[in-house]
């Protein structure tokens, strides 16, 4: 038998309890036996290694951006073969040092969740607008609350990257009528003069959108890419919403900017630690905040389809 270790309690069981069962089945019928995480919070180098020398690992599924794969995890766990990404980001896996240890990195990345990541970015777009989070918290406590909110319809839409997930959140603002502004490494011209884009620059889409949207994926070249000299270039009616990385972000200067009403508000579903119970920008109660707790591709259809991906890239690589 193989070993896979299992970094969080919680993959497989979002959904049902025959779902897990058939996970589970799924690993025993082609001979993995499973070593679960038995603490409720990601797992550091020290926590891998100490596992793999319990018991010693084939393969490791990564299922939080916060589980710690470095070089010393590849260095001492040395029956290691694949370790397979419960979804796309890898900034958290020493790639370098896996290839120099013969073992293969795998994602989900061939799954369609990025329509579900973009559908989140624009319910928290439309519940920041109009305010929905404070009006519902608000008349649940027997309060008729109905502030003045901003339209999101024929506003301005600038989107950070345009991969699979930014393109999937420009087709949704073009339903919208919104001018869409693109900031983006590697563009696409077809798809940018078929829907009507239009490509600018960094200080551009900041100066002139009411809605910034991040869809990057976070290396040195993005790390903090928005902070205290973007936030002044923004005007004091943008909203920020950020589904990518936290650390495209620089925390404290976006928390900074939200107290002092520099930008309107922030939708954020990442943090730089997560669980994010104790997040400052949550701690904080700002009432120009909505936060959710990373759930970008939390669908049935998407982790039930993701869910076994993940599995199926240890499974077809060993």
């Amino acid at each position: 038998m193989k070993t896979v270790l299992i970094t969080s309690r919680e993959f497989g069981s979002q959904i049902d309890l025959q779902h897990r069962k058939n996970l589970e089945q799924y690993f025993a019928e082609n001979g993995w036996q499973i070593v679960w995480n038995s603490a409720g919070s990601a797992m550091s180098a020290g926590d891998i290694i100490q596992q793999d020398a319990r018991q010693r690992l084939d393969a490791i599924l990564v299922y939080s951006s916060s589980d710690e794969i470095n070089q010393e995890v590849f260095k001492q766990c040395r029956n290691l073969k694949v370790v397979s990404r419960h979804g796309v980001g890898i900034e958290n896996i020493d790639v370098l040092a896996a290839q120099q240890a013969g073992v293969e990195i795998k994602t989900t990345a061939k799954m369609p969740g990025y329509e579900t990541v973009a559908d989140l970015t624009f319910a928290l777009m439309l519940s920041l607008a109009r305010k929905v989070p404070q009006i519902d918290s608000t008349l649940r406590k027997s309060s008729w609350y109905r502030p003045v909110s901003s339209d999101v319809w024929g506003k301005t839409l600038g989107i950070f990257g345009l991969g699979r997930i930014g393109k999937a959140v420009a087709k949704r603002a073009k339903g919208f009528d919104m001018k869409i502004l693109v900031n983006t490494r590697h563009p696409d011209d077809a798809f940018v003069a078929t829907n009507g884009l239009t490509l600018c620059s960094k200080e551009e889409l900041l100066a002139e959108a009411d809605f910034v949207s991040l869809h990057c994926t976070l290396n040195q070249a993005t790390k903090h890419m928005i902070g205290a000299p973007e936030f002044a270039l923004m005007k004091t009616s943008t909203y920020l919403i950020n589904t990518a990385r936290a650390g495209l972000v620089n925390q404290g200067e976006l928390l900074a900017a939200l107290k002092s009403k520099t930008i309107a508000g922030a939708a954020i579903d990442v943090f730089e630690t997560e669980p994010a119970v104790n997040d400052p920008i949550i701690a904080e109660g700002l009432d120009n905040v909505v936060a959710t707790a990373h759930v970008g591709s939390y669908t049935v259809d998407s982790l039930r389809r993701m869910d076994f991906l993940v599995a199926e890239n240890i499974v077809e690589a060993v």
